[in-house]
């Protein structure tokens, strides 16, 4: 009996990866790894920034409910916030840092001016400091104003907040402070 021997193979027909080719496969994948981080992180912030449109949304919603519950206190401008002129706004973290109103609306009966600070109070502050515009939005500030001086007519909410931008998206004129203003205005007729 004989036995045939097969000759081995030469190196030019072996066929196996080089050193070479799995670099090259390892930059594709780690390329395309990181266009799905910063896929990623652009989806983070674009569902960030809708959060907080629906945050700010809601509380001006407890707002205007309120407002509606005491209508006599709208129709007095006892909700106007004051502030030195008509286009500015008054910071949140300014007025949470009176003390809250001394009555409990919710445990006594209060008049229209009693209910209308502790709806501002409640709205701007939240209960015991939080879920109010204060906490749930950076930098808040807002403004309630009369239409045309008087608040039979309506009245004019405005809300501002800031979001914290991405370092390599900012424009000069950005620059300085990495954040993005949002604005939400309503004029509402009680």
């Amino acid at each position: 009996m004989q036995r045939s021997f097969r000759a081995r193979p030469s190196r030019a027909l072996q066929a196996g990866l080089s050193l070479l080719e799995i670099l090259i496969a390892t930059v594709v994948l780690s390329t395309g790894l990181l266009g799905l981080a910063g896929m990623q992180i652009a989806a983070l912030k674009t569902t960030h920034n809708s959060y907080q449109v629906q945050q700010a949304t809601w509380l001006l919603h407890d707002l205007l409910e309120r407002m509606r519950a005491n209508r006599q206190g709208v129709v007095e401008g006892k909700y106007v916030l004051n502030t030195d002129t008509p286009t500015e706004l008054l910071s949140t973290a300014t007025y949470c840092a009176n003390p809250a109103p001394s009555k409990n609306c919710l445990s006594s009966t209060c008049n229209g001016q009693e209910l209308a600070a502790a709806d501002l109070y409640r709205v701007i502050c939240g209960y015991g400091g939080s879920d109010g515009i204060d906490a749930s939005l950076m930098n808040g500030q807002m403004s309630v104003a009369c239409l045309s001086g008087d608040c039979n007519n309506g009245v004019s909410i405005k809300l501002r907040w800031q979001e914290r931008v991405a370092a390599k998206n900012v424009n000069a004129s950005k620059a300085s402070t990495g954040t993005d203003t949002f604005d939400l205005n309503m004029n509402i007729v009680l």
